[in-house]
């Protein structure tokens, strides 16, 4: 009967799940209701047990609440810096300042909807029931600063493009392996890698021409920036994905790399004109926990001769590279030792066009599969994957 609820909440958390956990304010309603029905039928001691349950429950949850509003950010900006991942790298100040978005506590923002929640984590069921306890007791499964959506958490099978060390022996083997594209190293610490004749003149001229259907502004980020004024187009329609000689491309380049295709980006075809330019910046800017996972690798095509002007700058490397048609660059954006994370080394800037136009393609390569991601509707957010739980709380993960 109704009035069992508030027990049985407490003692069969599977029990709870299939009742959806029900708020504490309709469950309320639910057992003052059965209270006038029952109260005359010889039930109340079953009554009067479940309501004490009911009480003992809601008192804890008071609690619970009340430190809710104690839990703050000192900073409007800890939100930017949690993601930024300063909650790791700074603790000594953000684990003081930021104790709501780096989840010291619960927090509005993020906490259980039970009270058992810290129980039922403690005995695997993060991992057994992820479902109802990542979208029930986010703050115990110490997963509040990412999001929950099934279909964007990566398949256990899926392997890394990238683990340790692997970065720059990618980066030696394909020196040895491809000497018909004259690879020139024009640094190893990090690895700046150029192919003299990675494409044929017409080869750049198909990839343009398929490509640069479409060219609109671009963006720096999410938006438009004066930082960033070139426009790009990208080969993300039928015609372009289905063409053989882009086809070919994306294969031969997955072969330097070794990273599958289905791992890259669309292609994106680039136009700068006089004038035009990208600051300083770093290609790498997708989440540990994205489904795709970091941005391991850019692979860039120069597609014209530009008259003046238009060099690829690595502004903390003194390395500058000029644009010529069929000629293309290969570097990393992440740390062989680490390459979940960034390498600071690779910062790098569209010098500014002076005469002639610049035409240019790239790939960004990623550490999973970006492809089936981006068609599930997945975006350079964080998600639960399943390295994201605590050690602690897998202890159910095979039962």
């Amino acid at each position: 009967t109704a009035f069992h609820m508030a027990e049985w909440m407490k003692r069969t958390p599977r029990a709870t799940r299939r009742l959806v956990a029900l708020p504490l304010p309709l469950l309320a309603t639910i057992l003052l209701y059965a209270e006038l029905v029952f109260s005359f039928g010889g039930l109340g001691d079953a009554y009067l047990t479940a309501k004490r349950g009911l009480a003992a429950l809601s008192g804890s949850s008071t609690a619970r609440l009340s430190n809710m509003t104690q839990c703050v950010d000192n900073h409007n900006e800890c939100s930017r810096w949690s993601k930024a991942g300063e909650c790791e790298a700074n603790p000594g100040f953000m684990l003081r300042e930021c104790m709501a978005s780096c989840a010291q506590c619960e927090s509005d923002a993020c906490h259980d909807e039970q009270d058992e929640c810290a129980q039922w984590a403690a005995a695997g069921e993060c991992t057994a029931n992820q479902h109802f306890m990542l979208t029930t007791c986010p703050y115990s499964c110490a997963v509040c600063r990412v999001n929950w959506k099934p279909e964007c958490k990566r398949d256990s099978s899926m392997a890394p493009a990238a683990t340790r060390g692997t970065v720059d022996a990618v980066f030696r083997e394909a020196v040895e392996r491809f000497p018909l594209l004259k690879p020139k190293v024009l640094s190893t610490q990090p690895w700046i890698l150029l192919f003299d004749e990675f494409l044929t003149s017409d080869e750049a001229d198909i990839l343009l021409e398929q490509g640069g259907h479409k060219f609109e502004r671009s963006l720096a980020g999410d938006g438009v920036t004066p930082v960033r004024t070139s426009s790009t187009s990208w080969c993300n329609v039928p015609k372009c994905l289905g063409h053989p000689l882009v086809q070919k491309v994306r294969s031969r380049i997955a072969n330097i790399t070794k990273v599958p295709w289905e791992y890259a980006e669309h292609l994106q075809v680039l136009k700068y004109e006089p004038g035009q330019f990208y600051r300083e910046h770093h290609d790498q800017n997708s989440p540990r926990y994205s489904a795709w996972g970091p941005r391991l690798y850019t692979f860039f095509m120069y597609l014209s001769d530009v008259e003046e002007g238009g060099e690829t700058a690595f502004t903390r490397l003194n390395l500058s590279v000029t644009p010529r048609k069929g000629s293309a660059i290969f570097w990393p954006s992440v740390l062989s030792e680490d390459p979940y994370k960034t390498d600071e080394r690779t910062y790098h800037e569209a010098s500014t066009v002076r005469r002639g136009i610049k035409y240019s393609a790239n790939f960004w390569l990623h550490m999973y599969e970006f492809q089936t991601a981006l068609t599930r509707g997945c975006d350079n957010s964080d998600y639960f994957q399943d390295d994201l739980l605590p050690t602690r709380l897998r202890a159910a993960k095979n039962r």
